[in-house]
């Protein structure tokens, strides 16, 4: 489990600050990314070759990984810059390849909104002159929506994964979840809520949420349309090779300000049009930091992993993919999540992700330090890896 890092000269770029860093094993100096205020929160695409940061001054910075002639990962060009927001921006978000080059953001004023690159002409003049507006970071990106999403600051945003079609699931202080997409998907017009989950008790705030992924023999759709007989946006489930459809389904964790946190798994019940709670994750006094849905990887495996930053661990539910049909066709919160491995960390993490096939978790803790987790193969118990 022997972790190299790679690296490469950052851009120098006017006031940005050298750092170094240095540990018992590698010490590694370069120079910070400038941005217009402090970063609040970060993104990628799907590529992973191009960013987004939004910043406390309602900045939105666009970052492109310019690859060296050999292919090799090399630096990060800012693309584009600009001032979104009135009030600090708390959350960035791209949406599928599928849809085109589309982002979302949201701020402290409740606001969210919806942008899109510039369309380029066609021809070489046109694309000599976004190829030098991206090299002078002046690529130019459009709103093409802005919504009222609430009162209160709206802190998190996610795409539905993109076989359910282009959703935007939103959340913040005021604990509901509220869903997004628009009447015209390729045009990125006609941004709509299409329907919303609140908190079962008044009082919560949301901190965190994360989409469930279609299963590997979940390929087909369910059956029915996209539309909703009353003209709304629904998403689609996915089909089991057993014939079973699997509903769409979100994780969302909230905090009380009395202390208690919990995640529930929000579930899209079809018949009923609406997103019902399906099953609790975790209900107890410990913080929740962070949510990461594993990919679901493996043909007939019967449960879904959950990761959740409790504090100084991170603990894997696993939480039953049929009490998900169940709990969605009755309307009720019956499903509960077992522990499955808890992993201890020497401080709070704040990030949890997982790779592509569900099998290694990386994890951000407060000691500077990003881990990769797995199980081991012979005993089955999860194990630091690097």
């Amino acid at each position: 489990g022997h972790w190299q890092l790679v690296s490469a000269d950052l851009p120098t770029m006017e006031g940005a600050a050298e750092d170094t860093v240095a540990d018992d094993t590698v010490t590694v100096k370069g120079t910070a990314l400038e941005t217009r205020g402090e970063v609040t929160a970060t993104c990628y695409d799907a590529s992973g070759t191009r960013m987004a940061t939004c910043t406390t001054e309602g900045a939105i910075h666009v970052w492109d990984r310019v690859d060296g002639p050999d292919g090799a990962p090399g630096h990060w060009r800012q693309t584009a810059a600009w001032a979104a927001h009135r009030s600090a921006c708390r959350a960035v978000a791209f949406a599928g390849a599928e849809f085109g080059r589309c982002l979302a953001s949201s701020s402290d004023d409740g606001t969210i909104c919806m942008w899109r690159e510039g369309v380029r002409a066609p021809g070489a003049a046109a694309a000599a002159a976004a190829t030098a507006a991206a090299e002078a970071g002046s690529s130019e990106w459009e709103r093409c929506a802005q919504l009222r999403d609430s009162t209160k600051p709206v802190s998190h945003l996610s795409f539905a994964p993109a076989d359910h079609g282009l959703q935007l699931a939103a959340a913040g202080d005021d604990g509901a979840v509220r869903f997004y997409s628009p009447s015209d998907p390729l045009a990125l017009a006609g941004w709509e809520l299409c329907n919303e989950s609140e908190a079962l008790r008044p009082g919560a705030r949301c901190v965190a949420v994360a989409w469930r992924g279609r299963g590997v023999d979940e390929g087909a759709r369910a059956p029915g349309g996209h539309e909703n007989p009353d003209g709304s946006h629904a998403p689609h489930g996915g089909r089991t090779r057993h014939g079973i459809t699997v509903p769409p389904a979100l994780a969302a964790a909230l905090r009380w300000p009395d202390g208690v946190n919990a995640v529930r798994v929000l579930s899209y019940d079809e018949a009923a049009m609406r997103w019902v709670a399906a099953a609790t994750v975790y209900e107890g006094p410990a913080a929740v930091n962070a949510l990461a849905w594993a990919p679901k990887t493996r043909t007939g495996d019967t449960d879904d992993v959950v990761a959740v930053a409790l504090g100084a661990d991170v603990g894997l539910f696993r939480v039953d993919t049929m009490g998900l049909v169940g709990a969605a066709s009755l309307g009720a919160a019956g499903g509960v999540a077992s522990l499955e491995a808890t992993l201890s960390h020497p401080a709070v993490v704040r990030v949890c992700d997982w790779n592509a096939v569900g099998d290694t978790l990386a994890t951000s803790a407060e000691d500077g330090r990003v881990r990769l987790w797995a199980a081991n193969v012979a005993t089955g118990a999860w194990e630091e890896q690097a």
